[in-house]
């Protein structure tokens, strides 16, 4: 890969959003970190708290030279990766990296670096190098490049890493040397003032205060989460103050509003590996969780493990005490994780957390699920769903599943299912291809036909 064969908008600091909320306190704390030398800045979160639009605020106050990579999935190559980052550097100082970018196809990655470093601390650049979506390297020689960097920097040279997960660094080393700044999702949340202000100057909405309130409330100061419920807001609206409407929607928005669950099914769940997706599904009926009662629920025996490495990974799940035993989902996230589910699997379930709570001496939480057990069951019977149960199927269809089956079934287009069911197209054409998948189809005529053979259309 030749300097001309490099991608430049890779390289490229993003524009500045207008309207933007100002978040001066988190602003502050990077400028602190680097006034105390600290090597690192680590800005993790999961997606839609806003990462990225912090450094770039920060970018725009600081006074030091900024390199920025937007890292891709291409870069778990060491010597890709490698000049990309000098490449960065040398947009942002003319006096660094020039000359490793010319000997880049002769040197290994190690002796580049190595000159890389060098050439830092002889010129003393007050340099910052910015790595957004770094969570995107599952390369561990890639991190390794990255930690020696950090091992050997220079002072005036300082890291900021933007990233959904944890990265696999030294952080623990940093920490205790007071070396590292961390921005995590907690102090990520928007507060109720700024919620305000977003909502107000950013999605130019005029809201009650009680609106917002519930607003901030139901999505835990999750940026996206607020944004999504605006551009909800708009389309119910059509941009007119319709405050009757508007406050009706925020009573009702939920995990199972459209723009949410096209924002997390895309965003989150398929991206990660089917075993996950099992686990957060079983375990989404939840209000708490510890690994003992997930294992309960799911059949594993590896449920601390799977706990952790969803909390380092940022799934919307957060810990509820310092010992690592009792965790929570985001309530929206939790929300639209049940949507996956069948009725039949919801009782199932409920019916083991009931059984394990009773076991357990929690008489109040096992009532609770089996409370919801049997209405869930008295739901299927009351409704004749009662055949979902025995789908003769490796995967039933969810109840969102049937719905779109039976509509199909009344000869009704995409679009026509998009808008009675209340969800985009977009989630339209995903369950469909669930369907056909979990039917053995390819096409909707035979989706109507084989879900007839099996009873689940009339």
């Amino acid at each position: 890969m030749t300097v001309d064969n490099l991608l430049s908008t890779k390289l490229h600091i993003p524009e500045a959003r207008a309207n933007l909320v100002t978040r001066s306190r988190l602003v502050a704390r990077l400028a602190e970190g680097l006034r105390l030398g600290r090597r690192l800045t680590l800005v993790c979160a999961p997606p839609g708290f806003g990462k990225t639009t912090l450094i770039r605020e920060w970018i725009g106050v600081t006074e030091r030279r900024v390199a920025w990579l937007s890292v891709d999935e291409g870069d778990n190559d060491t010597a890709r990766f490698l000049r990309y980052v000098i490449a960065a550097l040398a947009q942002a100082d003319d006096r660094v990296g020039r000359m490793q970018l010319q000997s880049s196809l002769s040197a290994s990655p190690q002796e580049l670096l190595i000159a890389l470093i060098n050439d830092l601390a002889v010129t003393g650049a007050d340099l910052s190098l910015v790595l957004d979506d770094y969570h995107l390297i599952s390369e561990f020689a890639v991190h390794d490049l990255v930690a020696f960097l950090l091992a050997n920097q220079p002072p005036s040279f300082h890291v900021v890493i933007g990233t959904r997960e944890d990265p696999p660094l030294p952080l623990a080393r940093l920490r205790a040397r007071d070396q590292v700044t961390e921005i995590r999702e907690r102090v990520l949340r928007f507060t109720p003032e700024e919620a305000a202000a977003f909502l107000s100057q950013t999605m130019s909405l005029g809201l009650s205060s009680e609106s917002i309130a519930s607003l901030i409330s139901r999505t835990e100061g999750w940026i996206t989460g607020l944004q999504l419920a605006g551009l909800a807001l708009r389309q119910l609206t059509g941009g007119r103050q319709l405050s009757s409407a508007a406050d009706e929607f925020v009573a009702a928005f939920a995990g199972d509003d459209r723009y949410i669950v096209d924002y997390l099914m895309a965003e989150v769940l398929d991206r990660e590996p089917e075993p996950i997706r099992r686990f957060l599904r079983q375990t989404s009926i939840l209000d708490r969780l510890s690994a003992p009662l997930c294992d309960a629920l799911t059949g594993r025996d590896d449920s601390q493990a799977m706990l952790e490495h969803l909390e380092s990974a940022n799934l919307f799940l957060f810990l509820l005490d310092n010992r690592r035993e009792w965790y929570r989902y985001h309530a929206l996230f939790a929300q639209a994780l049940r949507l996956t589910l069948t009725a039949q699997e919801r009782v199932e379930l409920h019916n083991k957390a009931a059984r394990w709570f009773a076991a357990h001496e929690s008489d109040e939480l096992a009532a609770h699920h089996a409370r919801l057990a049997a209405e869930t069951s008295a739901t299927l019977s009351a409704t004749g769903r009662h055949a979902t149960a025995a789908q003769p199927l490796v995967e039933p269809l969810s109840e969102r599943e049937l719905e779109v089956l039976r509509l199909i079934a009344d000869g009704l287009s995409n679009a026509e299912i998009a808008d009675k069911l209340v969800i985009a197209q977009g989630t339209v054409k995903r369950h469909i291809n669930n369907i056909y998948g979990k039917l053995g189809v390819q096409s909707r005529t035979q989706a109507v036909a084989r879900g007839r053979e099996l009873n689940l259309l009339p």
